[in-house]
Formats: structure tokens, sequence, C-alpha cells
């Protein structure tokens, strides 16, 4: 039987190029799949439970928390934070949930009255953004935060609070644009 070295060059050729183009999709990153919201975080965060004290402020603004992801060890020790959540707001609209969320958590961590800025995200959904520093409800960190508030269809509502005790530099500000670029709504 002969072998044709070609056939098998370009069938090595083909299976490295599939190998190379799955490993790129995801980049290191996993999904979040939950309450109508999917999106790609970094592949080395952690999701943690819950912090109580996070969820009763959140629930005092309408939402439910519904994911915390930390790049560290613990609520007290991490490098970056992503807090996720979900609020019906059929009796009202995305700058009523948007100020409640302000009103009855954000002010609450807030050292300084945070920069608001209204944006529209990759997909098409609209969003009002507050960038602020502040003192975490539950790490009592020092952080610079990023909260977007967005909704597909005026009837649900998420957030998504990026917090990071580090400088907000350019790479973790990437990491936040990947992530808030991944964002689908179902």
């Amino acid at each position: 039987m002969k072998v044709n070295y070609k056939t098998i060059i370009i069938m090595l050729i083909l299976a490295l190029s599939v190998v190379m183009v799955s490993g790129c999709t995801f980049n290191g990153y996993k999904t979040f799949d939950k309450a109508g919201l999917s999106l790609q975080y970094p592949g080395n965060w952690t999701e943690i439970s819950i912090p109580p004290t996070d969820q009763n402020i959140a629930n005092q603004s309408g939402f439910n928390i519904t994911g915390v992801f930390i790049d560290g060890q613990s609520i007290n020790n991490y490098t970056f934070l992503m807090e996720i959540a979900v609020a019906n707001i059929t009796d009202s609209n995305l700058t009523a949930a948007a100020d409640k969320l302000n009103n009855n958590y954000i002010i609450k961590e807030a050292n300084t009255a945070p920069y608001v800025n209204r944006t529209t995200l990759k997909n098409g959904y609209e969003a009002i953004v507050y960038t602020y520093n502040g003192t975490g409800a539950s790490s009592h960190l020092t952080l610079n935060e990023t909260a977007y508030v967005f909704t597909k269809d005026n009837k649900t509502a998420y957030y998504i609070i990026f917090a990071t005790p580090s400088n907000n530099t350019s790479q973790n500000q990437q990491i936040i644009q990947n992530i808030m670029d991944s964002v689908t709504i179902k």
C-alpha cells in the first residue's frame, strides 16, 4: 500500500486548523447563561456565593442577584469582581430601574458622585452606565466600579457591576468591554 504524504500533510493541517480555530473561539472564557442573560467571562474567574449584604441592597433596588464571579480568593481578597442581577421593570422603564439601583445600591458604595453615561451595547441594548470609586458593601475594599444597567425590551432590566481594587487600567477596561460585547438577552 502506497502512502500519499501530501494527503496526510493536508489532513494534519486541516485537523490542526480546526483545533486552533475552536480554541480561539472561546479564548479561555466561560459562559454564564441564566435568567435570560448569556455572556462570556474569563475562564480563571470563580463563581462564589452571593454575599448577603449585596443581595439585601440589590433587593431594595428591585434586583435579584443571579451570579457573583471573582478573580481571587474570596469576597475580601480579589483583583476583579463581576456581579450580575435581574429585575422586572414592567411597571416602569430602564431609567427608573437604573435610578432605583443608583439610589439604593450605588450611592451606598460610592465615595463620590458617579459619572453617568447613556450608551448602546454591541448587541443594540440600551444601557445606562455608572462609573465611580467606592467601598464594597461586602468586601469593604476601596474599589473602582462600573455598573451597567440595560434592557432589551423595557420589561426586564439587568445590571452587571464590575469592581476592582486596582487602578482602572486599560487592561481592566478591555476585560469589561469583552464581557459586555458578549452579552446576549434571550
